[in-house]
């Protein structure tokens, strides 16, 4: 295996964990609740720091019409120019994207807003669903 190689492995690990720290971040009860040492460890949020250039990496990607919004096809596209690891990295970024346009960031907000915050917040998992639909279907039509 080529040196390239062993990066995507590295990367795909680090994108399953940025993807376990990212379902419990949308999770309301999954955010609240110990899981164990080793899966507490996994979803920890320090995942999410290299997330951030990831993500930025990604959604550029995307709107150059270069890498695919829907998972699977992002996963052929990464796998054609890099091989099965460069495919899972890309798969498991294309999801976690996914999952912070669409519904982490309302989840999020809601988890830590005030209690006299609550009722405001009430529509935003609609609104954020609605945008970020909006976006993938921009990045999906930029990508083909």
């Amino acid at each position: 295996m080529s040196g390239g190689g062993h990066l995507w492995i590295v990367a795909t690990v680090l994108s399953a964990m940025a993807l376990a720290a990212s379902l419990r971040l949308s999770t309301p009860v999954a955010a609240q609740s110990r899981w164990g040492r080793a899966l507490d460890v996994a979803a920890h949020p320090t995942w999410l720091l290299p997330l951030i250039l990831a993500m930025g990496v990604a959604v550029g990607l995307m709107i150059r019409g270069d890498l695919s919004p829907w998972p699977p096809e992002a996963f052929e596209q990464l796998a054609r120019r890099g091989g099965l690891w460069a495919g899972a990295t890309g798969f498991i970024l294309v999801v976690v994207v996914d999952l912070w346009l669409l519904w982490t960031p309302s989840m999020v907000a809601r988890r830590f807003a005030s209690d006299d915050a609550r009722p405001a917040m009430r529509w935003l998992p609609a609104l954020n669903l609605a945008i970020g639909a909006v976006l993938l279907g921009v990045f999906y039509i930029a990508a083909h």
